[in-house]
């Protein structure tokens, strides 16, 4: 694969010296603090990235961990809303959508896992977690396929499901707001002995709430039990599973250029225009997840760690679509249709450990993991569909559904080793090397082998700034046919980055990280005329992240972010063009102020955010034109009555504004305002 700049060749060549290579014959770990004065931001998740292999602040690279309490304050109702204050997170790129989540890292898709367990995207075959059930979201940014295994170039988002812990507690949320929304949750935790050794919880919501578009609309049910049992000390096993149903008629964003982006003599089509079919839509879909996490230290220095997780989804979806217009009255649509199963089983065993020598520290990790997913079912991408009047619509057109027999399995084997190198208490290096072995039965499938390498190095100074550099390297198989039903080949991305991490006494306990990244993906996939995507040749981004996490005084917080892309991709063997969705220049901001009150125990929080999108551009379809920037504030007010009661208020796109949020071929109207209110009780 050729190379962006020669400070990616320069970092690449870095991570091929002998001893990165003898250092990638062991694992990735956290950092440690200088002089024993930080302490580090770890998330210990079995399952995961466990108590050795963490996503703490001193990592040498780019990741990110949104809270519980952050997904509850910003009103974050699916998980493309919960990124939307991330640093290199473009989210809701397609605008508000009821039945999947649309995002990109760094402007590149990204790997969604749950609990270190990988989904399996496939075509319409995509699950979508339930956030109510999430007790925090991992984002690690650019291609990595170290710390959850074969990744996207984009990264990996890992969504962490609650699950027990050791005390009785209970929370119930009801919410409210417009678009007819009312839901209910239940999130009950308790302890099953008298010793404590077992532990259970139970999560449950219901919900339902129309879609932006007329005639729209979703029904959602959710259903978590999970229960942990300490076998010794040394050994603990946790069960987890869960049940989700939705159903309803599935939003349809997909708008002509041609009256959205473009005026025509009878003006803008309305965003709440539906050019689909109300009586002929529907999605039904169900997800069921079983599985374990098991720990066992083999002693006070090793432990084995294993992961399994068994997912099964089921889909029935039929929608008509707006692909192009007459350039008059008339949208010229099509219906998709899909009906079938994914089934996947993942099995992740890994050994972990520490070893000291001096003032020399490694932490070792070397692990199998295994993915078999098999997809089935009836499909149809495109089928003709009746013409319809883009500003007065009449439903009711004849349609004749066909679909023809749609089957991908998939078997990926893995092997994985890397580690952390600490060298006394201010430098931090880590590497490794993972390969994989990706194979496709189906007719003119595919038999892959890929080896995957990072290497990492930070100096860690006494003052609270960290300066660090990085290069890593991604491989993803992708499910699915092209428009001449060929499967598409995998992806496979590279990395470099430079960056510095602050955690100075005088953010109040905040931290800063500003990074400097070269991304390339081979093997893109972008939308095409034929309505099936594409596999073009490369696509880049070199781009520049900071974002800000602290406290202006103890009841004042800022959330702040600036990201930069100037990303490209190719459009053939000799032209490309400026990468369609992504704005070269984005910024988030989100101020929280707290006032105690007279009465005990009682408390006002407001909070006021700015998300700003620059413009993007669609080279390829809509070449001269600019899609606009825009700027979207949001609102929250809480009101802490007592310990137990709290009342809760989210507005997002408090000013209610209209704007198309991007064109990639099809063109998409923002999200419209939303307003939630909810009152909860907490034990």
């Amino acid at each position: 694969m050729p190379v962006p700049s020669s400070s990616l060749r320069a970092l690449a060549g870095c991570a091929l010296t002998p001893l990165a290579l003898c250092l990638s014959q062991l694992v990735w770990a956290q950092a440690a603090p200088a002089g024993g004065e930080k302490s580090l931001s770890t998330v210990n998740v079995i399952g995961s990235v466990d108590q050795l292999q963490s996503l703490d602040f001193y990592a040498p690279n780019s990741s990110a961990v949104v809270s519980r309490e952050d997904i509850d304050a910003m009103g974050s109702r699916k998980l493309d809303q919960a990124l939307q204050y991330q640093a290199g997170v473009v989210g809701e790129p397609f605008g508000a959508d009821n039945k999947v989540e649309w995002f990109r890292i760094r402007g590149f898709e990204a790997s969604v896992s749950v609990d270190g367990a990988p989904t399996t995207p496939n075509g319409f075959f995509v699950a979508k977690p339930e956030i109510f059930g999430l007790e925090s979201v991992e984002v690690v940014k650019g291609a990595n396929s170290m710390v959850f295994g074969a990744a996207s170039s984009g990264g990996v988002v890992n969504l962490v499901s609650k699950r027990p812990k050791k005390v009785e507690a209970l929370a119930i949320n009801t919410e409210l707001g417009n678009r007819g929304k009312l839901g209910l949750g239940v999130d009950f935790n308790g302890v099953a002995n008298a010793d404590g050794s077992v532990y259970y919880r139970l999560v449950a919501q219901a919900r339902k709430e129309d879609g932006m578009q007329r005639g729209t609309d979703m029904d959602s049910y959710y259903f978590a039990p999970s229960l942990t049992a300490e076998f010794s000390k040394r050994t603990t096993l946790t069960l987890l599973a869960s049940l989700q149903r939705e159903s309803g008629t599935p939003t349809n964003g997909f708008m002509p250029g041609y009256g959205s982006l473009i005026d025509t003599p009878y003006g803008r089509i309305d965003r709440r225009t539906n050019l689909g079919e109300p009586d002929f839509d529907h999605l039904k879909r169900s997800q069921v997840t079983a599985g374990w996490l098991l720990r066992h230290e083999l002693s006070d220095d090793w432990a084995f760690t294993q992961n399994y997780k068994y997912t099964r989804l089921n889909l029935d979806q039929q929608n008509v679509f707006a692909w192009s217009s007459d350039n008059d009255r008339q949208a010229l649509r099509g219906y998709s249709f899909t009906q079938g199963n994914t089934r996947n089983h993942y099995l992740d065993n890994r050994v972990s450990g520490t070893v000291r020598w001096g003032d020399l520290k490694f932490t070792p990790v070397v692990g199998l993991d295994y993915l078999k997913s098999d997809t089935e079912g009836r499909n149809n991408g495109f089928g003709p569909v009746p013409n319809i009047d883009m500003f007065n619509p009449v439903y009711g057109a004849p349609i004749s559904l066909s679909a023809t027999p749609y089957e991908q399995p998939l078997r990926q084997f893995g092997a994985y080793a890397s580690t952390q190198l600490q060298v006394g208490s201010n430098w931090n290096f880590n590497a490794g090397i993972r390969h994989d072995r990706a194979k496709s039965s189906m007719e003119g499938g595919y038999d892959v082998s890929h080896n995957s390498i990072n290497a990492g190095a930070m100096y860690i100074t006494s003052l609270g700034i960290a300066p660090y550099l990085s290069y890593s390297e991604s491989f993803k198989p992708v499910l699915g046919l092209n428009a001449e039903s060929n499967p598409y080949k995998p992806y496979e991305g590279r990395q470099a980055e430079v960056g510095l991490k602050l955690e100075p006494s005088w953010l109040n306990g905040g931290t800063m990280t500003l990074a400097y990244f070269e991304l390339e993906e081979k093997n893109a996939l972008a939308a095409d005329a034929s309505n099936v995507q594409r596999q073009i040749g490369k696509r880049t981004n070199h781009g520049i992240e900071w974002q800000g996490d602290f406290k202006l005084a103890r009841d004042t917080a800022i959330k702040a972010s600036y990201t930069h892309n100037d990303s490209k991709q190719d459009v053939s063997v000799t032209q490309s063009v400026r990468t369609p969705l992504i704005p070269r220049n984005q910024a988030s901001l989100w101020i929280s102020q707290r006032f105690s009150l007279p009465v005990a125990d009682s408390a006002l929080t407001v909070a006021v955010g700015a998300r700003y999108n620059g413009s993007t551009v669609d080279e390829t379809y809509y070449a001269g034109r600019k899609i606009a920037a825009f700027t979207l504030l949001d609102l929250m007010a809480r009101y802490d009555i007592d310990r137990q009661w709290a009342l809760q208020l989210n507005v997002r796109n408090l000013t209610d504004k209209t704007y198309v949020s991007a064109c990639d071929f099809y063109c998409y109207y923002g999200g419209a305002r939303t307003v939630d209110l909810q009152l909860q009780y907490r034990r």
